[in-house]
């Protein structure tokens, strides 16, 4: 009798999730989040065991762009890339994106976007965090205390002689944190500071808004398309401190127009007016 009991409500949980996931789009929310992170967390396991061999290479993140391309398939969540040649060079650069979500993940470690070479900027204490900051470590990943004002001299300087001296390409979203609304936050300067001390380009990408299938707030997690532009490097020759709040602004102000620009494309596209 007991037996039964366990079958009878094991049958009525398989039958019941699957009417949940269809009937409910806050159900379906939750387990394709559930879903994509328990895949990030197994992928991260398969990196760290493949990657072991090649500690804090940068030619590890072949493995995340391997892994996260089936995954973005497996989603039913496809991109189209402008602009791909822009990062096409051996030199090093600072790389400044926009932050939407952890779907950024899919964005950045794409073919034909994620460039050689580059490695993340992260907070130090990402560094220790289970999976994401072990990985970052295995791909070379810079942790960094602060870089956000001109106190963190020392850590600007130090981020230079890596950059320069293992000739990186470092990844940066300047807005500091998620961005679940329309539109750029306003940017950090430490990113731009340490492209004027090293004086190399800056290379912005933008990814156009994911609303026609993801929103947090209206827990809402379906399938689609976003656009990810690349657009051409700034150079930074010649500029000194004095130019950082100067720059930081014209480059937002660049990125927030390409963002306007790609989003209302991606809902024309699929005819919403």
């Amino acid at each position: 009798m007991e037996l039964d009991v366990v079958q009878v409500f094991i049958i009525s949980v398989l039958v019941l999730l699957p009417l949940l996931y269809e009937l409910s789009g806050t159900f379906k929310y939750y387990a394709k989040m559930w879903l994509f992170y328990a895949i990030l967390m197994i992928g991260s396991l398969l990196i760290i065991v493949l990657g072991l061999h090649r500690w804090r290479d940068p030619e590890n993140a072949k493995l995340i762009c391997w892994i996260l391309s089936y995954t973005s398939k497996l989603f039913g969540i496809r991109a189209e890339i402008r602009g791909s040649e822009n990062l096409r060079h051996d030199k090093p650069c600072i790389v400044v994106a926009n932050h939407q979500s952890s779907l950024d993940l899919f964005g950045m470690y794409m073919n034909g976007v994620w460039p050689e070479r580059c490695v993340p900027l992260a907070k130090k204490e990402l560094r220790m965090v289970p999976f994401y900051g072990w990985v970052a470590w295995l791909t070379g990943a810079i942790f960094i205390d602060r870089l956000n004002t001109e106190t963190a001299k020392g850590t600007i300087e130090g981020t230079v002689k890596i950059l320069r001296d293992q000739n990186l390409k470092i990844w940066v979203f300047p807005e500091g944190t998620r961005n679940h609304d329309a539109g750029l936050l306003p940017f950090k300067k430490g990113a731009f500071h340490l492209a004027i001390t090293a004086q190399v380009p800056i290379c912005p990408v933008v990814f156009s808004s994911y609303s026609e299938f993801y929103s947090k707030k209206e827990k809402r997690f379906g399938t689609g398309k976003f656009t990810v532009t690349i657009l051409p490097p700034i150079m930074t020759d010649g500029k000194t401190s004095e130019d950082v709040a100067e720059l930081t602004e014209q480059i937002r102000k660049q990125m927030l127009n390409v963002y306007n620009e790609s989003s209302m494309q991606r809902l024309e596209s699929n005819g919403v007016n």
